[in-house]
């Protein structure tokens, strides 16, 4: 593979330009630009860097508000158990009040 081949040169020779590369592999100095920006990227992808003060400030702030998320979220759940017995409750005064809305219209007055 020609990128194999322009890897190897440039780790043989680290100050040779793409021309010169381009020339002693038989490409396009085009084409070895492209493959020694694409390792570079590889590169600067899998190398870790330490995080900065704000970085971790920022890590820190992450963590603690997906803390408060999960605790927002029990609260929520356990609040859907009250909200469906006031819902029963509400389906139930409807009867109730349908029942002696029927009451009072059966009686003359």
């Amino acid at each position: 593979m020609i990128s194999k081949k322009i890897r190897a040169y440039k780790l043989a020779n680290p100050k040779a330009k793409a021309k010169e590369i381009a020339s002693a592999i038989g490409c396009k100095p085009a084409y070895v630009y492209q493959v020694l920006s694409y390792r570079k990227k590889q590169v600067t992808k899998t190398t870790p860097s330490a995080p900065t003060e704000g970085q971790q400030i920022l890590k820190n702030e992450i963590v603690r508000l997906n803390a408060d998320l999960d605790s927002w979220r029990d609260l929520y759940f356990g609040c859907l158990d009250e909200v469906e017995q006031l819902q029963q409750d509400v389906i139930g005064y409807r009867a109730v009040i349908s029942y002696l809305q029927g009451q009072l219209d059966g009686l003359a007055v």
